[in-house]
């Protein structure tokens, strides 16, 4: 296994062994990027132990040469991100028989790991996926500047035609409402309604007396002469109904029970 140094870029290998002309074949796509000196640390057998050694933010660049799916492991990725400084980058060196699955799933470990901006690209020979360690650092803040929305003017056009109020009212209503008059009507002991009454004294001379008076009590008389043989003679309209048989001219008198309850 190789010794982690103090080199930029940083190569994992899953095998024991791996030519250096692989390697270099690797991270020839590199040199698009501008980079020009390619000084890389190789590591074989890589895995999550391997790393331990690696400071944080401490590689521009991270290179993988995969041979099967289950390298990197979820574990490997996101420990590649630890190594890598913000805004670093990851290769992944696929052979071209793995096909387009492998190619999709290393790119999904990728994304699930944090990376971003995640591009395959194949040249005949090997599938070579590259990705981006976001800029920002964990732990770093930033203000947020509040927008202050003011108020939209509103100008008010004094000229414009605005309704007067007085003019909604018509001559009918700005007459002054008159009291009725009740100097008709006779004033006394005993009130009379008048012929044209309107003060409601005339409704009220016409409401119907409920139950016999005390001058019917004291002097019983009957139009039809059978009010006082009982309630199954008398009519539904009868001031005496519910009152007990009587004798006409005679003064009604009440049992003492009259007034009880029959339950």
């Amino acid at each position: 296994e190789g010794q982690v140094g103090d080199g930029s870029i940083l190569v994992l290998v899953e095998d024991v062994m791996v030519p250096i002309s692989v390697v270099y074949n690797a991270i020839s796509i590199l040199k698009k990027e501008g980079v020009k000196k390619l000084d890389p640390v190789i590591i074989t057998q890589a895995s999550t132990q391997s790393l331990t050694s690696v400071e944080a933010a401490s590689r521009d660049i991270v290179a993988l040469i995969c041979r099967s799916l289950e390298f990197p492991s979820d574990k490997l990725c996101g420990d590649i991100s630890r190594v890598l400084k913000p805004g670093g980058t990851v290769l992944l060196c696929l052979s071209s028989q793995s096909g387009s699955k492998a190619s999709s799933t290393h790119e999904r470990k990728l994304l699930l790991a944090g990376f971003s901006d995640a591009e395959s690209s194949e040249d005949g020979r090997s599938i070579v996926i590259t990705a981006k360690k976001p800029s920002w650092k964990v732990g770093s803040s930033f203000s947020i500047k509040k927008v202050t929305k003011s108020l939209p003017i509103v100008q008010i056009d004094d000229d414009s035609d605005l309704i007067d109020e007085d003019s909604l009212l018509s001559e009918e209503d700005l007459k002054k409402p008159q009291l009725p008059n009740v100097g008709d009507c006779e004033v006394g002991k005993t009130r009379k309604a008048c012929k044209n009454c309107t003060c409601g004294r005339a409704e009220a001379e016409t409401k119907v007396q409920l139950g016999p008076t005390a001058e019917q009590l004291d002097n019983p008389q009957s139009a039809c002469g059978s009010c006082g043989l009982g309630d199954a003679f008398r009519c539904s309209t009868c001031p005496y109904k519910g009152l007990p048989p009587f004798k006409l001219g005679e003064k009604v008198t009440l049992s003492g029970n009259f007034l009880d309850a029959d339950i």
